[in-house]
């Protein structure tokens, strides 16, 4: 039987919950994301930035782990890292509590920075890596920080994209994905992807609504409409809007509601009859999970 650590084990309203255990890759790659307690801001400014940037690479120094890719934002940081999940945890521990005690002491404060144990999912192959490194390196665009990766200081994006630095061994293995040739890696992060990746939850909600406005903007403008409202005037324009809103936004049908400002009896009727009519004509396969009251 296989012995449950202590530190493996969470309680939950007094009783003691075994966490659940980390999925392990079988590439030795993994997407990680370490937050502020409380959704706290940690990273203020550029000195304590600096200084966590550096603990990562102390890590990676140290040969503990191999970092692919990393961004630094506000409240938390998204790493690629490829290591056994004994090291990365281990390396994890040690950035987490280095980082801690120098920021409790210029802070002049006490207790814990970071928010429980760090966010971790299994990169498998070949493609979702380099989707994810881009993800990855496109954080700062996506929250509205920069315009594009190469102005956001704190990332790795620079270290790949800029043609004069001598390339790690590591930088060298992910751009052989684009046969070395730096402005084939450029383009690629200025592919749009509307995958899912790991995520903190405010920021995973945040993506959802503005992929969902992308679908609402056009739509209009396949149509020639000017808003929303217009195209919820029109029944079957409207029907085509919930498909894809539904099938690709990953909204919940409630959040969908509150978006088109429509009841949410009228988007389940809607769905509903779109459905019965595929399985009546089977002209198109929909694909319906159910509400996800989020």
């Amino acid at each position: 039987m296989t012995r449950i650590k202590r530190n493996d084990i969470l309680r939950v309203g007094g009783d003691k919950v075994p966490r659940k255990a980390r999925i392990k890759s079988e590439t030795g790659y993994y997407h990680i994301i370490t937050r502020g307690n409380n959704k706290n801001y940690i990273f203020k400014d550029e000195t304590d930035k600096e200084l966590i940037k550096e603990e990562i690479k102390k890590q990676e120094i140290e040969k503990s782990i191999e970092i692919a890719a990393w961004c630094i934002m506000d409240n938390h940081i998204h790493l690629v890292i490829k290591g056994e999940l004994e090291d990365i945890t281990t390396a994890m521990k040690k950035i987490n509590v280095k980082y801690a005690m120098k920021y409790n002491v210029k802070y002049e404060r006490s207790g814990h920075v970071f928010q429980d144990r760090y966010m971790s999912k299994p990169i498998e192959t070949d493609e979702y890596l380099i989707c994810v490194l881009r993800y990855v390196h496109m954080n700062p665009v996506k929250a509205n920080i920069v315009k594009k990766a190469e102005d956001y200081r704190w990332s790795s994006y620079r270290e790949y994209s800029e043609m004069n630095k001598e390339k790690s061994g590591m930088e060298k293995f992910v751009l052989s994905y684009f046969d070395m040739d730096i402005e084939s890696f450029k383009k690629f992060h200025q592919e749009e992807d509307e995958r899912e990746y790991l995520e903190i939850k405010e920021d995973k909600e945040k993506y959802r609504l503005d992929k969902a406005q992308r679908i609402i903007n056009r739509c209009c403008e396949k149509y020639g409409v000017n808003t929303s409202r217009d195209v919820i005037e029109n029944r079957e324009i409207f029907k085509e809007l919930i498909i894809e809103l539904k099938e690709r936004s990953g909204l919940s049908i409630r959040k969908i509601s509150k978006l088109l400002e429509v009841s949410y009896g009228t988007i389940q009727a809607t769905k509903r009859k779109c459905f019965n009519e595929s399985i009546g004509q089977k002209e198109r396969p929909l694909r319906y999970e159910g509400d996800m009251n989020e």
